[in-house]
């Protein structure tokens, strides 16, 4: 293996795209407009790692009750300075194995987990 993408089928697409570019720095590395098909896909900017992020248009919202998508960071309260104000979050709480969370909702409504430590 050599990568890892996650999709994520959305009628807010674009304002995931937005989302994930204020909160992580993620830019398009693709995006497409053509007929009814239409997303883009997501990578970090430092271009380290290789996993990818597709925001899929949709026309309808999908339940994603069972899905997380969780990013880890070197350091979590540097994370929450950086956080475009106004975001609302949930934590930082430590974990019993170790591990900060802190929980998110992307504009999807798919949960958001940023931790520090761990796998």
């Amino acid at each position: 293996m050599t990568s890892l993408k996650t999709k994520v089928s959305t009628p807010l697409w674009r304002e995931c795209v937005a989302f994930y570019g204020s909160v992580f720095g993620m830019i398009v590395a693709e995006q497409w407009e053509e007929h009814d098909d239409e997303g883009a896909i997501l990578a970090f900017a430092n271009g380290q790692g290789e996993a990818y992020l597709e925001l899929y248009q949709s026309d309808r919202a999908f339940d994603v009750s069972g899905i997380s998508l969780q990013f880890r960071v070197p350091d979590i309260q540097s994370f929450l300075r950086s956080l475009p104000i106004g975001l609302e979050y949930e934590g930082p709480s430590l974990r019993p194995w170790g591990s900060t969370y802190v929980y998110l909702r992307d504009p999807a409504g798919v949960l958001v987990i940023v931790y520090e430590g761990g796998l």
